[in-house]
């Protein structure tokens, strides 16, 4: 009779450590994307003058940006989210340690690998003619809409550049 308390006891730990599990991954997915598109600005760039250039698109391709963080947010926030919610397992203090050490080593790999994932976007590579000199620069930027060669940009210099479409009705 012993042995079917222990039993359940046990399916509740691993029910128990597969949430903080998941609770783990979602909360790093959440918290690790982020965008560098052209309409993404950060809150300390709202009232600041930015140099602008006007120039033209003379080259272009996809790219993938790599997340800076490398999982480590998602390592931190999994841990301690996998930690707490299988500490919270009934039953002795063994069993809660236990539950608890289970709990932030399954959320720590899980969310190191999802922060990974999840910081990584798409983006675009473009060459431009500068107007003013026609030198030709080449800036980086995520987003999903690929500016099309010969098309007049404008290059916006802040916190970083951004590549903006001169003539808004194309859908940028």
């Amino acid at each position: 009779m012993s042995s079917l308390p222990k039993s359940n006891n046990t399916k509740n730990v691993v029910r128990k450590t597969a949430f903080a599990f998941a609770a783990g991954t979602l909360l790093a997915v959440t918290g690790c994307a982020s965008s560098q598109g052209a309409n993404d600005y950060s809150h300390n760039e709202v009232g600041r003058i930015s140099r602008v250039d006007e120039g033209v698109i003379v080259a272009s391709r996809a790219i993938m940006i790599d997340g800076s963080n490398n999982g480590l947010l998602g390592a931190a926030t999994g841990a301690v989210i996998g930690g707490i919610a299988g500490s919270q397992v009934g039953g002795g203090d063994d069993e809660k340690a236990i539950a608890g050490v289970i709990g932030a080593v399954g959320g720590a790999i899980a969310g190191q690998q999802v922060g990974k994932a999840g910081g990584k976007q798409r983006g675009y590579e473009y060459k431009i003619r500068l107007d003013k000199n026609d030198e030709i620069i080449s800036i980086a930027q995520g987003g999903d809409v690929a500016l099309p060669n010969g098309t007049p940009i404008f290059i916006e210099y802040g916190n970083r550049a951004r590549v903006v479409p001169q003539n808004i009705d194309i859908g940028y």
